[in-house]
């Protein structure tokens, strides 16, 4: 990747054969943490969205990937994006139940919501355990990636089946 962006690839590339997905969404699809940080740290933009109207953050919900959508709250991406389908992360998160980024995902909307309110009491207090939540799991990613990726049986055809419009779902 070193190579290839120092030979003028642009981190917001877009494949238009593969539904306008940027290289950072292709990181997400190929389980890679460290290809995504590095593509952060230089210059990819995080709420970038394909022609489904998805994100970076709505791949990391449906994949299950929790470390890749810790480094994307992480680093701002807006976790109230509605796709295609009007889904946002955390609707996607609950309909393939994947739990830990349904919590990261609450926790990160619990802090926004503290931050907005004028009561005295909330100021400051989300920051801190959203602080705490993150960085506990940003330290196992660190430790070891293979310990947040979680392998719900995610195929090529994980995105397809999710897309069907036949597919039954419950929430």
């Amino acid at each position: 990747m070193a190579a290839a962006f120092a030979e003028g690839a642009k981190a917001n590339w877009v494949n238009e054969d593969d539904d306008a997905k940027l290289v950072l969404h292709q990181s997400v699809l190929g389980g890679s943490l460290t290809a995504s940080e590095y593509l952060l740290q230089n210059g990819a933009k995080i709420n970038l969205r394909d022609c489904r109207g998805r994100s970076a953050l709505h791949y990391a919900a449906l994949l299950g990937q929790t470390g890749q959508a810790c480094l994307f709250l992480k680093r701002g991406a807006n976790q109230h994006a509605v796709d295609e389908n009007g889904e946002d992360p955390l609707t996607i998160a609950l309909k393939q139940m994947h739990a830990d980024i349904v919590t990261l995902l609450r926790i990160a909307r619990l802090n926004e919501e503290m931050k907005e309110s004028d009561d005295a009491f909330y100021v400051g207090a989300g920051d801190v355990t959203f602080t705490d939540v993150f960085r506990d799991f940003s330290k196992m990613a660190s430790n070891n990636p293979d310990i947040l990726r979680r392998d719900f049986g995610a195929t090529p055809n994980t995105i397809a089946k999710y897309d069907d419009p036949d597919r039954q779902t419950s929430l």
